[in-house]
């Protein structure tokens, strides 16, 4: 038996190689950050709510992080989080500005309505209050693996249909400034619908899951990159 290489099929065995490693140790990394968020949320997820003038909204480690806010509800420019679906329908989520002392505002989450027969005809989300003092917890954005182009921009109107909430796109719509977090309404607050919000529960098993393929990808790329390249000669 006598190891016979090609320089060119060695230099993409290699090139490929490198590849599935890269997206194994990329898998880990994902499970890390889950495993970070999971710990976060324990952490946070029984502390007394603190007032939101107090946090810095600057900070990108608010997640989970219970708030009360007392603000002005910008009724009429509500906002509509398309395409989210619950127990199998789908449905919106319902953003009310909540206009702050500090002249900013957070888009708070009400939670979730069902979607009608016909999507041209939107969900009644009026709220009667004005001037409020909600409770809930800070966190990002729903955002969705592929942003199709257009998805963040607002329909025309009021409440205004959107995908994917940009904040510099919704500040600009409204005139004033969105803070970078969204609050979750909690349940037992009045003025909302559907907030069962789901904890973060899935942990870093499925990134491992996927570490795993990876690494085997590349093992059984090796191991056939060595047949190849073995030739079989007699003397």
């Amino acid at each position: 038996m006598k190891f016979k290489a090609n320089l060119l099929l060695t230099f993409l065995a290699i090139l490929v190689l490198g590849l599935l490693l890269s997206l194994g140790v990329w898998q880990l990394d994902r499970a890390d950050e889950k495993q970070a968020l999971l710990d976060m949320q324990a952490d946070r997820i029984n502390l007394r709510p603190v007032d939101l003038s107090q946090v810095d909204l600057q900070d990108n480690d608010l997640r989970y992080l219970s708030v009360r806010a007392l603000g002005v509800a910008d009724t009429a420019h509500q906002i509509l989080i398309d395409n989210q679906v619950k127990d199998g329908r789908v449905g919106y989520f319902v953003m009310t500005p909540l206009k702050l002392k500090s002249g900013r505002a957070v888009l708070l989450n009400r939670g979730w309505v069902a979607a009608g027969n016909d999507r041209r005809v939107l969900p009644k989300v009026a709220l009667s209050i004005v001037e409020m003092l909600a409770v809930g917890k800070l966190d990002k954005f729903p955002s969705v693996g592929i942003k199709l182009k257009g998805a963040d921009t607002l329909s025309e109107g009021w409440p205004a249909v959107v995908q994917l909430i940009d904040v510099g796109k919704v500040s600009k719509r409204l005139g004033y400034r969105v803070e970078n977090y969204q609050m979750l309404l909690e349940g037992t607050q009045p003025y909302g619908f559907d907030r069962d919000w789901v904890p973060l529960k899935m942990g870093p098993e499925k990134h491992h899951g996927y570490a795993f393929q990876w690494f085997a990808l590349a093992l059984a790329w090796v191991t056939l990159y060595f047949v190849l390249t073995l030739k079989r000669r007699h003397e």
